[in-house]
């Protein structure tokens, strides 16, 4: 294997042999597997999309030459990392389908214990701007800009509300998720929800020079690393990620306020809260 990995980040070639890919593209045939999200423009996440990152993660498994994940949004999704999940995502009828579809990403994230670098040109909100935040590394371009608008629509994020304490602390946390305010490039620099800020002309070459960096150390030593800098930072997450699905299916999806909420995005108004 070259030392040179610039190839294998802009390469897209056929999925695996007996899995076709419909809103992803994906790369593991080098020591970096690449996973683009690919639901222009927006990359706004549905089930089967996410099941979709769920297997192609899975698919490293055996695959101890991997040594790391990237993880980006395709060119056709310029502005966007991802602008979460869908309004229909948050209906009763596939509320859970698609809360179980989404964390099930973070755990083949965890089973797998590769390292995996996020690329941020653009927005990600929501569940994007979370998926972001769980992963271990994050170049963001000074374009890029995190959401956590789900108080303004009378729910919060479940797998936020785990996710950015450990990552930024509670008091940051806590600001972001109690005011749905957006965060610029240089904000998620400054409270550590990115490593490194860079103009989009410098992305690339910063990206390359990060991924063959990480690319020359031990396989196993990673995933080694990664476990156990997890089990340190997050334990008992699956205990927490549980509990917050707990509350968030059979608590506040019972609100009327959280049903206001959801009316009042598909209708494309602000909502009224009866705070019941």
């Amino acid at each position: 294997m070259s030392d040179d990995t610039s190839d294998q980040i802009i390469s897209h070639p056929a999925p695996e042999e007996g899995k076709e890919y419909k809103f992803i593209r994906w790369d593991d045939s080098g020591i970096v597997a690449h996973l683009t999200m690919n639901r222009p423009k927006q990359n706004i996440m549905n089930i089967e999309m996410l099941k979709e990152m769920s297997h192609a993660i899975d698919s490293l498994n055996a695959r101890d030459d991997v040594k790391l994940i990237l993880l980006d949004a395709a060119p056709e999704c310029e502005g966007y990392f991802s602008l979460g999940v869908g309004a229909e995502g948050y209906t009763s009828q596939l509320v859970f389908q698609t809360m179980d579809s989404f964390h099930n990403v973070f755990r083949t994230m965890i089973e797998i214990s590769k390292p995996v670098l996020a690329v941020v040109d653009g927005i990600a909100s929501g569940a994007g701007s979370e998926l972001a935040a769980f992963c271990d590394l994050v170049i963001a371009t000074e374009n890029a800009q995190f959401r956590q608008p789900e108080i303004k629509l009378g729910v919060f994020p479940p797998m936020g509300a785990v996710v950015y304490p450990r990552v930024i602390g509670p008091k940051r946390a806590m600001e972001i998720l109690l005011t749905g305010d957006a965060i610029n490039a240089q904000q998620a620099l400054d409270m550590m929800l990115v490593n490194r800020v860079v103009p989009r002309t410098q992305l690339k070459p910063t990206v390359d020079a990060l991924v063959k960096r990480i690319s020359e150390q031990s396989g196993p030593v990673l995933q080694l690393l990664k476990r156990v800098v997890f089990e340190g930072t997050w334990r008992p997450f699956d205990e927490a990620l549980k509990r917050s699905q707990d509350i968030y299916l059979n608590q506040l999806f019972e609100l009327e306020d959280s049903q206001e909420g959801l009316r009042a995005l598909i209708e494309k108004r602000k909502p009224v809260w009866k705070n019941r």
